[in-house]
C-alpha cells in the first residue's frame, strides 16, 4: 500500500482515532457526561458557599452574594446563609438589600433574635427609626438583657431628641454589660441629677 492510498484509506482514520485518544480527546458523549458531573459537583451547597466565601474574602461582595443565593436555592443551610448574605450586603453598603434578606428570613423564623437585631440596625441605617424601635421591642421581649439592642435604642432615642428615653436605654445597657464595648460612651451620656 502506497503512502497516498494509506492517507486516503482507513489507515489515516485509525491513526486519527489513536491520536485523539492519546491527546485526551474523548468522544462528545463522554466529555459531555464529565462536564455534567463536574457541574453537579460544583453546584453543591458546600461548594457554592466556599466560592462565596472566597469572593467575599477578596472584596467581591456582589459575586459572593450570587454564590450564597445559589447555595440557598440548592438546599444550603438557610439560617447560616442568610447571615452571610446580610454580612456581604452590609460590607458593600447595600443596606436595603440586606434588610430584604433579613425581612424575608424573619417571616419564616420570627423568633431569631440575632437576625431581628440585625434588621433593627439596618432599619436605623436606612432611616426607619420607628420600625427599628418595633424590631427592638421584639428583641427585648425575647431577651430583655440584650445589651447591644439597648445601646442601639439609646442612640436612636438620643438622635430623636428624647434624652429621657435615651438615658433609660443607656442605663439598661450598663446593667446588661457594665464592662461592655460601649460602656464608656454610655456612662458619658447618662443624665446627671440636678441639685
Amino acid at each position: 500500500m502506497s503512502f497516498r492510498s494509506w492517507v486516503r484509506g482507513p489507515g489515516i482514520l485509525m491513526a486519527l482515532v489513536c491520536a485523539a485518544g492519546a491527546f485526551g480527546c474523548a468522544a462528545p458523549q463522554s466529555k459531555m457526561r464529565k462536564d455534567v458531573e463536574a457541574m453537579k459537583a460544583e453546584s453543591t451547597p458546600e461548594h457554592l458557599v466556599a466560592s462565596g466565601d472566597a469572593y467575599a474574602s477578596v472584596g467581591d461582595m456582589t459575586r459572593a452574594e450570587q454564590y450564597f443565593v445559589a447555595a440557598l436555592r440548592s438546599g444550603g443551610e438557610h439560617d447560616k446563609l442568610v447571615r452571610r448574605l446580610i454580612a456581604v450586603c452590609v460590607s458593600d453598603s447595600r443596606y436595603p438589600v440586606a434588610l430584604d434578606y433579613a425581612d424575608e428570613y424573619l417571616r419564616k423564623h420570627p423568633a431569631d433574635v440575632d437576625v431581628r437585631y440585625a434588621a433593627a440596625t439596618l432599619r436605623v441605617a436606612v432611616g426607619d427609626d420607628k420600625r427599628a424601635r418595633e424590631e427592638l421591642a421584639r428583641v427585648f421581649a425575647a431577651r430583655p438583657d440584650h445589651a447591644e439592642g439597648h445601646y442601639l435604642l439609646a442612640l436612636v432615642e438620643k438622635g430623636g431628641g428624647d434624652v429621657m428615653a435615651a438615658d433609660a436605654q443607656f442605663r439598661a445597657y450598663l446593667t446588661a454589660a457594665p464592662d461592655g464595648e460601649h460602656a464608656e460612651v454610655a456612662r458619658a451620656n447618662l443624665m446627671r441629677s440636678v441639685p
